[in-house]
């Protein structure tokens, strides 16, 4: 019945095995200035300082830096036209329900989102050896965030989670940081808690301050008393 529709749609529009992608690979000097604009993006993040502008990166961009990334190469191949976001995956599906051992390799038309400082990544619709993948198997596959690995290294999950949002424009990826108050925005809790230990201490103080008065208005009562 249901279950073997089911697993034979599975089994149709996946692989025991991924398939080769296209890779795109700078020379040393262009990886080298890629990284150090991104790196220097980060340190005036570290610094509390906002860029004066976004970061801007092609598709180009967005590949070698796969390229240089062993979690994400091989699986994700990027395109941009007409600023929507395409490109061809092989991505393995031990998370789904009968996926186990199994990878998806097609096309795919991405959604690419920010939300809340953490980056969304999910396929839309999606081709399999030029066939249109049934929508029954795509719920579960949009379901998916494809960039969740980004997150698993700490250094790049702070980074991420200093950006707002994310566009396309031009055919360009553009990330634009948090802004609050000509600065990178603060966390409000943090902020709150920073103003509360302040007035605990104001009012110690003041506290401290009334007591010092009252006893010397004492002792000086009593020197003056016969």
């Amino acid at each position: 019945g249901g279950y073997w529709f089911i697993s034979t749609q599975f089994e149709k529009y996946t692989s025991e095995t991924p398939v080769d992608l296209p890779v795109v690979e700078y020379s040393e000097e262009e990886i080298a200035a890629l990284d150090a604009r991104v790196e220097s993006f980060k340190e005036k993040l570290k610094a509390g300082d906002v860029p004066e502008e976004d970061l801007v990166l092609t598709a180009d961009d967005i590949n070698a830096l796969i390229s240089n990334n062993e979690t994400f190469k091989g699986r994700v191949y990027v395109k941009i036209e007409n600023d929507q976001v395409e490109g061809d995956v092989s991505f393995p599906l031990d998370d789904f329900p009968m996926g186990k051992g199994r990878y998806f390799n097609g096309s795919a038309i991405f959604d690419v989102s920010m939300e809340g400082g953490v980056l969304i990544v999910t396929a839309q619709q999606a081709e399999v050896n030029g066939e249109p993948v049934p929508e029954e198997f795509m719920q579960g596959v949009r379901g998916e965030n494809l960039a969740k690995d980004v997150y698993k290294d700490p250094e790049n999950a702070k980074f991420m989670r200093q950006f707002e949002e994310i566009t396309i424009e031009d055919n360009k990826f553009i990330l634009r940081v948090k802004r609050e108050r000509g600065g990178v925005k603060e966390n409000p809790l943090l902020e709150s808690t920073e103003e509360s230990t302040e007035e605990s201490i104001e009012t110690e103080t003041s506290g401290e301050s009334s007591a010092e008065v009252e006893t010397n208005e004492e002792v000086t009562t009593e020197t003056v008393a016969p």
